[in-house]
């Protein structure tokens, strides 16, 4: 996979939720690696005791100022630019081709404000990904509109209001709509159909049933995870600068042949790839079926299948920060994969500076006055 500087690789749709449920806010930074579980459908605990996270400084649950986030960004990810988005820049993004840049009917300004809590919410997800694995993806940009837009044949950009988030080019757009609902199953679908429990769950959609439920989670959690989603294909442009072979040795492990999945558990799958033949008809996971329990490797959502390769690599990265028990339940392989060929990709990734200890909490140099 080629990856153009001016390319938008991801374009996040999450679902809008139809079950209403509890809200509350995710206190601390905790990110504990669960231990190895044979295959079953028990899910792993992470450890449940809430502490301040180590290499990084202390961040209030309440709101932060956009100043405050501009600078943390800034100095302590290497983000080098970070911008509230104009009409023409996003008129000029939509360009295709050489053709002239398609406009946009009542087109709006949006941020999160002059100081708001999903600030907060964006610098623990990139955290929740330095925490995991000890460094963080190439960001240069992070820029805020108030939604996607794709344009028409008639050269007028069409609003594509569920989208929550891309990333291109080392760019992070935040739209509007990042915070709506997602959620990953809660087990291994099962042909016994017994899960843990799942409380207030999302009303299924096409290819969720039968299968593990997807229980519904907080709009911060939610909030994270879709801003982990887009720093998985961030994490994709630095793998692809370690290997560029990376992605044809993912679709090979994961079971993905011109663009469509198969059962890669099934053995004739397998035998198929490796000799490079269609696999059998009878093993296509499509995102109608992507959570039935026929299926030996499980997808863990329907826009990983749907999405097609880049989108299930993002997604696979999210689990294995936020279910990664779950993920290691449904798709030994994905786990696998990641595992092998993380310290490769952390070549190209960015080490974080080393913190200042004060107190109780580290803090880099840039931060002693917010401490």
């Amino acid at each position: 996979m080629a990856y153009d500087n001016n390319q938008r690789i991801s374009s996040l749709s999450v679902p809008i939720i139809t079950s209403p449920g509890h809200r509350r806010g995710l206190g601390g930074v905790p990110f504990f690696q669960p231990a190895l579980s044979p295959l079953g459908n028990q899910v792993l605990q992470r450890n449940p005791q809430r502490q301040p996270n180590p290499l990084f400084r202390s961040i209030p649950e309440g709101e932060i100022s956009r100043v405050e986030f501009d600078r943390y960004l800034m100095d302590y990810f290497g983000v080098q630019d970070i911008h509230t988005g104009t009409q023409d820049e996003q008129e000029m993004s939509l360009t295709r081709h050489g053709r002239p840049a398609p406009s946009i009917p009542n087109w709006q300004s949006w941020n999160p404000g002059t100081s708001s809590a999903d600030y907060a919410h964006i610098i623990r997800a990139i955290e929740a990904v330095a925490a995991t694995f000890g460094a963080i993806p190439t960001i240069r940009t992070v820029v805020f509109f108030k939604m996607d837009y794709e344009p028409n044949a008639a050269g007028i950009g069409v609003a594509r209001p569920d989208v929550g988030a891309s990333f291109g080019g080392g760019k992070l757009t935040v739209f509007e709509a990042f915070s709506r609902s997602r959620a990953f199953p809660n087990a291994r679908s099962d042909v016994s159909g017994s899960y843990p429990s799942a409380g207030v769950v999302l009303a299924p959609a096409a290819g969720e049933t039968p299968g593990a439920p997807l229980p519904y989670q907080s709009r911060e959690r939610s909030l994270r995870e879709n801003i982990v989603h887009e720093l998985g294909h961030a994490m994709a442009e630095d793998a692809h600068r370690a290997d560029p072979d990376v992605f044809t040795e993912y679709n090979r492990a994961i079971g993905w042949v011109g663009g469509q999945l198969f059962d890669i558990g099934q053995q004739p799958v397998a035998d198929a790839i490796r000799q490079g033949t269609s696999p059998p008809a009878q093993y296509h996971i499509r995102d109608l079926d992507w959570n039935n329990p026929q299926w030996i490797e499980q997808p863990m959502s329907r826009y990983a299948v749907a999405g097609g390769p880049g989108e299930d690599f993002a997604e696979t990265i999210a689990a294995y920060i936020y279910a990664n028990s779950v993920l290691q339940l449904r798709s030994p392989a994905r786990y696998r994969f990641i595992m092998d060929h993380i310290d490769i990709w952390k070549t190209q990734m960015q080490a974080l500076p080393p913190p200042v200890l004060r107190g109780d909490f580290p803090v880099i140099e840039e931060f002693r006055h917010m401490a």
